[in-house]
């Protein structure tokens, strides 16, 4: 998955955001087919899909959720304003 320097990698909620405002399934997908899988991974196996042509050989996926450069002025994060919790939840205590 590639994400701009904005977008926090080790913070799944940061990569869903990336994901859900940063990426087109049909433009934003590259298919890697033919590499090498890890040993351990049971979906590189024949058995699994007729195109998968041999053993610990399948297709890998890079996930583009960048921003187009010309474009990043477009892809501000909004800002949410401070909610007085208490308004609603009397006696809420953060």
């Amino acid at each position: 998955m590639l994400v701009d320097e904005d977008v926090d990698l080790f913070d799944m909620n940061d990569v869903m955001w990336a994901m859900t405002t940063r990426y087109q399934g049909d433009v934003s997908t590259v298919f890697i087919p033919g590499v090498r899988c890890h040993p351990l991974d049971p979906s590189s196996s024949p058995a699994f899909s007729p195109s998968i042509r041999a053993e610990g050989i399948a297709c890998k996926a890079i996930f583009d959720c960048t921003v187009p450069y010309a474009l990043k002025a477009q892809f501000q994060r909004s800002a949410f304003m401070e909610v007085d919790v208490t308004r609603f939840i009397p006696g809420f205590k953060p």
